[in-house]
């Protein structure tokens, strides 16, 4: 299976009505122009479906990819559900909003870096997504870094809350998170604190950063 990079956010349940958040990422799918016959009846079938051992699967949530209107490069919808059974942690039912992308059509692994332009497409997927959701940031991460934002926030673990390559925090978190480690950029707006790791990105994309249209 390749190697996946996510686009992620988290929204906490009231019980396990999972209907108003995969309402809105569905709005963010119809945006981004991947929204299709295929996706709406998935969507619609989606039922909250609890095991014995309490572990929660959202049925019918496996979604394939698909192009944007933004690049040639795929994404894939995913949605999962987080319940206290996982561990302590959770004190509520959860769901994560994902857009899957595959690694090797964003990253060269010769050094580590992003490729041209994939700066710009994860900001704007990430804008899209922080159109509908902002009780958590928007995370884009790699998979060694996948969950581990969604981890910080809940145990208030330094390390993990900046375990992330770009994000879009909401201005209410801004003490949460405290102030940034050296290797990674601030640009804050009326709303949002946008930060990215400038360690995976080149000098030519870091310096666009500056007219992001954020409010």
């Amino acid at each position: 299976m390749p190697e996946l990079s996510n686009i992620q956010t988290y929204e906490k349940l009231n019980g396990n009505d999972i209907k108003p958040s995969v309402q809105k990422f569905a709005k963010v799918l119809e945006r981004i122009g991947i929204w299709n016959s295929d996706l709406k009846e998935q969507f619609e079938s989606l039922k909250w479906t609890e095991e014995d051992n309490g572990f929660v699967y959202l049925s019918n949530s496996d979604f394939g990819f698909y192009k944007t209107n933004f690049s040639e490069i795929k994404v894939r919808p995913l949605l999962m559900a987080w319940t206290p059974a996982i561990d302590k942690t959770f004190k509520n039912n959860w769901i994560s909003c994902d857009l899957l992308i595959e690694t090797e059509t964003i990253r060269n692994f010769e050094n580590g870096n992003y490729k041209e332009l994939t700066f710009e497409l994860i900001k704007k997927l990430v804008k899209e997504m922080a159109k509908e959701f902002s009780e958590t940031g928007i995370y884009f991460t790699d998979e060694a870094q996948d969950g581990e934002d969604f981890d910080g926030i809940r145990t208030i673990d330094q390390n993990k809350l900046w375990n992330f390559d770009y994000a879009l925090i909401p201005k209410k978190l801004k003490e949460l998170y405290g102030e940034n480690p050296k290797n990674y950029n601030i640009n804050e707006t009326d709303n949002w604190i946008e930060s990215w790791n400038s360690d995976n990105w080149n000098e030519k994309i870091k310096v666009r950063t500056h007219n992001n249209g954020y409010k």
